[in-house]
């Protein structure tokens, strides 16, 4: 290893190693976060929708959630159109 050029080649080919072991690692820490607020959202709309506490969302009360899901969507691509 005397040329200046094998030095970079092997200093490149060490980054490149190292990326292919921390890029999984985020993504892993990163899709933990989405489950953990997923499950958080879950809880919470049950808590909200489950009228009968039965601890599961009966079909009306499935209803309930999507009408309000839908009117949400609605009204940010309302806001979306006015801001054009």
């Amino acid at each position: 290893m005397k040329k200046p050029t094998s030095k970079i080649t092997l200093l490149a080919c060490l980054f490149a190693v190292a990326g292919m072991f921390t890029v999984p690692a985020v993504r892993a820490a990163d899709d933990a976060e989405k489950a953990a607020k997923k499950k958080a959202k879950e809880a919470a709309d049950l808590k909200k929708y489950d009228k009968n506490g039965n601890g599961k969302l009966d079909p009306d009360e499935k209803a309930a959630l999507d009408a309000d899901v839908a009117k949400a969507k609605a009204e940010k691509k309302k806001k979306a159109e006015e801001k054009k």
